[in-house]
């Protein structure tokens, strides 16, 4: 290749950002031979930006596609006119999986990132649907460098026993979106009688990010575990809404009726079951896993890198016997962290140097930009935060106070089922109010 590319960055960065989005956006700035230029945005791309002056685009996954919220009609017929390369990263990829699909045809992406597994790709995106687009499997998140020499107390001095935080998922995301709150439930109702200390929740205000979830994991003993992903893939988007319709009416609902219901026939056709960005933090901050049983993407075994806990918890006396001895866990967490965090494989600049080798053979002559490449300070002068990026923010903001207000205040009280109403009767409020909005153009 005669240089390196210029490659546009189009991401949606926020101050509560994860860990594993800050560390996959700038390890593709920090680790590639090209010069990433990030524009972190929502809604439209900023008219002055000349896009002609960059050889590629890549949409990264905190920008939905598909959604008028993160990216209006204008920024992807823009993209749509862009003659360089174009790939896209998509993760959360088991719901309205058709729009978009529709909206990589639309903008003509070349190249697709997938967090589907390799044996599930072409089911997800057939290749009659996606003609000519290169589509290539990586995973939700991979092991933080920084993490690897930080110090951390060992296992047995640590104060609590069993952490974990979890959401209360809909239902639609079928039987693996169930196990990320089952696990958390039935631990925690059987620690008391093993004289177990747990800090586990699945309430939305006490969710951790940045530096205080380093601190949380690295004050546990061991850390409870799900493959991510979902075990349905909702295709057009009819499941979730038939699901939420009757949950809106019978809010306690049980899922195995929901599922019978609505989804019995997709329930497990196709498994977005993986690894989860949590188990590379927790083997580098060299706390214990306890899993439920699954292939974890084939890079975690069982009894090696972590406890399997069975699904219906038939060996959770065996896990308590394990908490219990120090040298078996370290014994585990020091394979976890040789062979799993320190094994280069799995870190971020390797996953970075992967995505170069997938851009550089999907890369054309033809493609290169024959306009000078901008420089820092020119970009800076196009890029900063639009009005349109302003007000989605505000809007994102302003929901996300009103949620923390309710629920870790007035609302405290309520049990999860009510919650997740309450949840649901502000998001249709909230997205009608937005989608009015963006109908008028505003």
């Amino acid at each position: 290749m005669e240089r390196p590319l210029n490659i546009l960055l189009l991401c949606d960065t926020q101050k509560n950002i994860a860990a594993t989005v800050r560390d996959h956006i700038e390890s593709l700035e920090r680790h590639s031979r090209h010069n990433w230029r990030r524009l972190s945005m929502l809604g439209d791309i900023p008219p002055a930006l000349d896009l002609s002056r960059f050889d590629a685009i890549v949409i990264h996954y905190t920008l939905v596609a598909c959604s008028e919220f993160y990216l209006t009609p204008a920024a992807r017929q823009r993209l749509a006119d862009f003659t360089g390369l174009k790939a896209i990263f998509i993760q959360d990829e088991y719901r309205f999986v058709d729009k978009s699909t529709a909206a990589m045809r639309e903008i003509g992406v070349h190249v697709l990132f997938t967090c589907a597994p390799p044996a599930e790709m072409s089911r997800v995106y057939p290749p009659e649907k996606l003609p000519g687009v290169t589509v290539v499997n990586c995973l939700t998140g991979y092991v933080p460098a920084e993490l690897l020499d930080r110090p951390v107390p060992p296992p047995a001095e640590r104060p609590i026993d069993i952490g974990y935080r979890g959401r209360n998922v809909p239902a639609w995301l079928g039987e693996l979106g169930q196990e990320k709150v089952r696990i958390g439930i039935r631990v925690k109702d059987e620690a008391p009688a093993h004289d177990l200390k747990v800090d586990i929740s699945f309430r939305e205000e006490d969710r951790l990010y940045g530096e205080a979830w380093i601190d949380f994991v690295s004050r546990c003993k061991a850390m409870l575990g799900v493959e991510s992903g979902a075990s349905v893939v909702d295709f057009s988007g009819e499941i979730q809404r038939k699901v939420e319709a009757h949950v809106s009416v019978s809010p306690h609902t049980p899922f195995a009726e929901l599922r019978d219901l609505y989804f019995a026939d997709e329930e497990g056709k196709i498994s977005f079951a993986q690894i989860s960005p949590r188990c590379f933090e927790s083997a580098a901050l060299r706390t214990l896993m306890v899993l439920y049983e699954g292939s974890y993407s084939g890079v975690l075994q069982p009894w090696r890198h972590y406890v399997p806990l069975k699904k219906d918890h038939s060996n959770f006396d065996e896990v308590v016997r394990i908490l219990r001895d120090p040298a078996r866990i370290d014994e585990i967490v020091s394979c976890a962290y040789e062979e799993i965090a320190r094994n280069p494989r799995w870190s971020f600049e390797q996953a970075t140097k992967d995505v170069e080798a997938v851009l550089d053979e999907a890369f054309r002559p033809d493609m290169r930009s024959k306009a000078a490449a901008y420089t820092d300070a020119e970009l800076q002068s196009l890029t900063g935060v639009s009005l349109s990026t302003l007000r989605r923010r505000a809007q994102r903001h302003i929901l996300s106070g009103l949620y923390q207000f309710l629920f870790g205040f007035l609302l405290s009280g309520l049990d999860p089922v009510a919650r997740t109403k309450v949840h649901g009767t502000l998001r249709k409020v909230y997205n009608t109010v937005t989608l009015y909005r963006w109908r008028r153009g505003q």
